[in-house]
C-alpha cells in the first residue's frame, strides 16, 4: 500500500521514493493513503435464549452428536440441516440468520453460538448482529519513526451491499467453528478464553464482557479474511467494483533544518 509496505502493494509512482539519494536523506517521514477496505459492524451481547438445540445421534453413539438450529421467520443461511461434531466437554455449536429483505432496507444477520458441558455457564448463549459488508474508503498512515501502520475511521462508505457475499463468508465460518471442535475442547472458544486472560486480565471460563469484545473482533477478521481470501475478481459472482485500484493525489517534500517531512496532498 505504498513505500515499505508489501512491495506488491506499492503503487506509487513518481514520488520523493523513487529516488534514492531522497530517501537515504530521509531521517523520518509519514505519509498518508486513502485505502479501499471494507466495512461491517458486529455487536455480541449475552443471550438467554438460544435457536441452536443438541441431541444424540440415530445410533445413539457417545462419541458423536448433532445440533441444528432454527431461524424462526429470518433465512437460514446455512446449507446442513443438521451438524454432527465430536461428543467431548467443551462444546461449541454455531448457526447463521438473515433477516428477511424488504428492499427498504439493508438486511442483517446473526450468528449464533452456543456453549454446551463446561462451556454451558461460561460461555451460555451469545448473539451476534452484523451489518452487511460494504466497500468503504480508510485513510491509512505509515511512520517511520515506529515502522507502523495506523487506520482511521473510514471516510466514505459505498450504499451498495453484497448479501451473496456475506453469505458465503458466514457459511466458512461456522465450518471455522465446525472443524475447531474435537473431544477435548473448541479451539476457536479457547483463542478467545486465553487472549481474555493473557492480554485483558479477564477471569477464565466465565461470562465477561470483554469476551464478547473479543468475539465481535474475532468474527470481525474472520470475515474480512474469508471476503478478501475467496473473493474471485474474474468470477461474475464477486461484484468487479468491490476492490478497487488505490489512488494518490500527489506528493511533494518540505525541508526542515533537521529532517525532511514528506506531505501527502489531497
Amino acid at each position: 500500500m505504498g513505500p515499505n509496505g508489501v512491495s506488491a502493494f506499492d503503487t506509487l509512482e513518481n514520488s520523493p521514493f523513487s529516488d534514492q539519494k531522497t530517501r537515504d536523506g530521509m531521517l523520518s517521514y509519514d505519509y498518508t493513503l486513502e485505502q479501499q477496505g471494507l466495512i461491517s459492524n458486529i455487536s455480541c451481547v449475552y443471550d438467554r435464549e438460544s435457536p441452536v438445540r443438541y441431541g444424540p445421534l440415530p445410533d445413539s453413539t457417545r462419541y458423536s452428536l448433532q445440533y441444528n438450529g432454527t431461524c424462526d421467520g429470518k433465512v437460514n443461511v446455512l446449507t446442513p440441516d443438521v451438524v454432527i461434531i465430536p461428543a467431548g466437554n467443551s462444546t461449541l455449536g454455531f448457526w447463521a440468520c438473515g433477516s428477511p429483505s424488504n428492499g427498504a432496507q439493508d438486511p442483517s444477520y446473526f450468528v449464533y453460538l452456543r456453549g454446551r458441558a463446561n462451556y454451558a455457564r461460561s460461555i451460555g448463549n451469545i448473539t451476534c448482529t452484523i451489518s452487511p459488508i460494504k466497500p468503504a474508503t480508510f485513510q491509512v498512515t505509515y511512520q517511520s519513526q515506529s515502522r507502523i501502520f495506523s487506520v482511521k475511521e473510514s471516510t466514505s462508505v459505498s450504499p451498495a451491499t453484497y448479501p451473496q457475499l456475506i453469505e458465503r463468508t458466514l457459511v466458512a465460518l461456522g465450518d471455522i467453528v465446525v472443524g475447531s471442535q474435537n473431544r477435548q475442547f473448541n479451539l476457536v472458544a479457547e483463542s478467545v478464553i486465553t487472549h481474555g486472560v493473557r492480554f485483558f486480565g479477564s477471569p477464565p471460563y466465565v461470562q465477561d464482557q470483554k469476551y464478547l469484545r473479543l468475539y465481535e473482533a474475532m468474527i470481525q477478521g474472520i470475515l474480512e479474511y474469508e471476503v478478501c481470501s475467496s473473493c474471485d475478481l474474474t468470477n461474475s459472482s464477486c461484484p468487479q467494483n468491490l476492490f478497487q485500484r488505490l489512488h494518490t493525489s500527489g506528493w511533494y517534500i518540505r525541508r526542515s533544518p533537521t529532517c525532511l517531512v514528506l506531505v501527502f496532498v489531497q
